[in-house]
């Protein structure tokens, strides 16, 4: 197995298509990593941070919304010279993905990761606002609750605190815009425009007003014993439904 490292960017494999692992907010590409190394070895997959996010916290970058992060996945996928994409996002790293297909010119499949867990495009300013502004006002604090509603009570609570250590050391002044921007933003546009699998692993606790936006464009698949963090609340199970939402969608897009 190959395994090159860059600034960003962690990679594996080689060949078509290119498997984009999409971290979410104010987390990291390493939260990828038990799910990179369950993926088949002659899989290409990359994982990369995210503007912002771990090693590329301080990347100079002037576009802190769903719509900049996406150019920062294209990027990347340009640079490969990839032709055929398959895209994985967890939670926002779902809506970034759905951002970066509806971009990209070739053949293209996504995989969200929980990314509905937030009925966007479906929010009144009232409810953006109670979210948004615990975050403002403490957000060390508000991400540490966020983890704790978002997690089973079942998982491993060392596990838990790492992953509110990772998150909550995340730098407010890049990531409250784009948490701002993430909470206005609707995917009725990637929907109507992408025309590739659109594939959904989701936790127990998806709003029925985000399963009914996403239901004309997505196959949903709901994995028992998960919130919002599958690959560590059921890492087993989710490496499965992953391998086979990533074969599906091979498939697919082999034949375009």
């Amino acid at each position: 197995m190959s395994d090159e490292r860059d600034d960003f960017v962690t990679e594996q494999g080689r060949g078509e298509p290119l498997v984009i692992l999409i971290h979410g907010w104010s987390c990291q590409r390493t939260d990828w990593a038990q799910t990179l190394a369950t993926l088949p070895q002659g899989r290409h997959c990359l994982a990369l941070d995210l503007p912002g996010h771990g090693e590329a916290r301080d990347r100079p970058w002037d576009d802190w919304t769903i719509e900049g992060l996406a150019k920062a996945v294209t990027e990347v996928a340009d640079q490969k010279g990839a032709h055929r994409l398959m895209l994985v996002g967890h939670s926002m790293g779902g809506c970034v993905a759905l951002e970066a297909a509806r971009r990209w010119s070739g053949p293209v499949g996504v995989v969200l990761v929980d990314s509905f867990g937030l009925p966007y495009g479906d929010m009144d300013a009232e409810t953006i606002a109670a979210i948004e502004e615990p975050f403002k006002a403490d957000f060390r604090g508000a991400m540490a609750g966020l983890v704790d509603s978002t997690t089973v009570p079942e998982l491993d609570p060392e596990i838990r605190d790492w992953i509110k250590a990772r998150m909550a050391a995340g730098d407010p002044e890049r990531l409250l815009p784009i948490w701002h921007n993430l909470l206005r933003w609707s995917p009725d546009a990637a929907f109507a425009e992408i025309k590739g699998p659109i594939v959904a692993l989701n936790g127990e606790h998806i709003s029925e007003a985000a399963q009914k936006r996403c239901a004309p464009y997505v196959q949903e698949t709901v994995l028992p014993g998960t919130h919002h963090f599958p690959q560590f609340e059921q890492p087993r199970a989710f490496a499965l439904a992953l391998q086979q939402s990533l074969d599906s969608i091979a498939s697919q897009l082999s034949v375009e």
